[in-house]
């Protein structure tokens, strides 16, 4: 399941997704369709807001909400709004642990603190679309991590089914969360940096250890949280 498991019947999910420029013209994103159908399936209601929505809609639901999930990109804003007894999570770091791959991912992003000056970070998206000028691929996620880092990186892109099966010239891979792609093929990629011993993350993953989070993210997962604590 998606997050139906972390759910019952007539708990609140408020989902949070940004109505920006990068958003496509009249629908949701998928992941963003495949969570709500999934909260509705668990019968627990989908409460889809903005970002900038979240305070006025906890203050006047009546009701706390089981969990969060927010698009990656408004991380920080929404972590600061939601009170520490509300679970918090993204889409990303839900299809991370949909596709099999949450412990790899999160213990991939603290390859963050590792990066030197001149190494090189290859970001791959599992889908091919038109690129927006504050793409989060292209342009935020290079920003976010040279901030983080204070390094010289170089970073290289893959999209679609273009994934390298040679990637020992990386020292960190980000993934996006791979919602066109079925489990085998992320497994795939998976094993293709694991057995190079290139380490592996994702995007919302990574957006959340760079914000001091990560933990947070996945306190419904003890498992995850239990190695991230090692």
């Amino acid at each position: 399941r998606l997050v139906g498991d972390l759910l019952e019947p007539s708990d609140f999910a408020i989902l949070v997704v940004p109505i920006d420029k990068a958003a496509p013209k009249g629908r949701l994103i998928l992941p963003q369709q495949q969570t709500i159908r999934d909260v509705l399936e668990a019968g627990a209601a989908a409460i889809v807001i903005k970002e900038d929505e979240l305070s006025n809609t906890l203050e006047i639901l009546g009701k706390k909400p089981k969990l969060v999930i927010t698009d990656s990109q408004v991380f920080a804003r929404v972590s600061e709004e939601t009170p520490e007894d509300i679970w918090l999570t993204s889409f990303s770091i839900l299809f991370a642990r949909f596709k099999g791959n949450l412990k790899t991912a999160a213990a991939g992003a603290a390859a963050l603190d590792r990066l030197k000056d001149g190494d090189k970070i290859l970001i791959s998206e599992g889908c091919t679309h038109h690129r927006q000028c504050d793409d989060i691929g292209t342009v935020k996620l290079p920003r976010w991590i040279r901030n983080y880092t204070g390094k010289e990186l170089e970073f290289e892109y893959s999209s679609g089914r273009d994934f390298p099966e040679d990637v020992t010239k990386y020292s960190l891979i980000v993934h996006c969360g791979g919602c066109m792609l079925n489990e085998r093929e992320m497994r795939y990629r998976q094993k293709c940096a694991l057995d190079q011993e290139i380490p592996i993350t994702n995007y919302g993953i990574a957006i959340a250890y760079m914000q001091g989070i990560l933990k947070r993210c996945v306190e419904m997962f003890p498992d995850v949280r239990k190695e991230l604590e090692q």
